[in-house]
């Protein structure tokens, strides 16, 4: 397989029950063969998560949302020489180059999920009042531009397709929102698929894998929620 690539980037699992959307990088690494699709192998990022239950040490993959260390793995390792999650060679979505939305510049902002599954995105800009019009699979927001929503290390967050549709079905349900940060590293926590229509107190960290952290009371967890609460008009 070719060398893998390293470009600005959004992607996300095709069946997960965690995400991580609020990311510390724009870029991405991986194998495309397109803009944007389905198709797209992406290079795993592991990091230490602490133990498995029998005591063993595990790591956490950000990128396909899922534990390293079981003996499968280690098997894996000694054959390759590559640490890689079980996942690694599944298909994920992704958009290159996605477009990056700074919501300060704009006013009177909204965000629809539209019947074909597309971002529908409307804001007036700052200057002059232009009308500004996005039908997009996915979108990136700037976080650099919104102090103290999410810690410092986060550039932006990736509203991807399972993350709005899991949010507009919440919505649409009824199901108790908020946002939940992980007691280990601070980021916040997303519950998709079934996790999102399920209220609960216990939330596992897409980010760095802890999966301790306890809510206040049982809730849905999406950062979506903070940004909608504070600076738009979402779904």
């Amino acid at each position: 397989m070719p060398t893998p690539l390293t470009l600005p980037g959004i992607c996300w699992p095709l069946q997960a029950s965690t995400g991580d959307l609020a990311v510390a990088t724009s870029h991405i690494t991986g194998h495309f063969r397109a803009g944007a699709g389905f198709d797209a192998i992406i290079v795993c990022d592991l990091l230490p998560a602490g133990k498995f239950r029998n005591g063993a040490s595990r790591h956490w993959c950000r990128t396909h949302q899922c534990y390293w260390g079981t003996q499968a793995d280690l098997a894996d390792w000694q054959a390759t020489r590559q640490m890689r999650c079980r996942q690694h060679a599944s298909p994920m979505g992704y958009v290159l180059y996605p477009q990056l939305f700074d919501p300060m510049r704009f006013h009177a902002t909204t965000l629809r999920l539209g019947p074909d599954g597309l971002l529908q995105l409307r804001a007036r800009t700052d200057d002059g009042g232009a009308q500004f019009h996005r039908d997009l699979p996915a979108l990136a927001i700037d976080c650099r531009a919104l102090p103290g929503l999410f810690p410092p290390d986060i550039v932006q967050l990736n509203l991807t397709p399972p993350a709005a549709q899991a949010f507009a079905a919440a919505l649409q349900a009824g199901t108790p929102l908020d946002c939940s940060d992980c007691a280990r590293c601070g980021h916040p926590h997303l519950d998709l698929g079934s996790f999102a229509l399920a209220p609960h107190r216990r939330h596992s960290c897409g980010h760095c894998g802890h999966d301790a952290s306890h809510s206040a009371t049982a809730i849905v967890s999406t950062p979506l929620w903070r940004l909608r609460q504070r600076y738009l008009h979402w779904f």
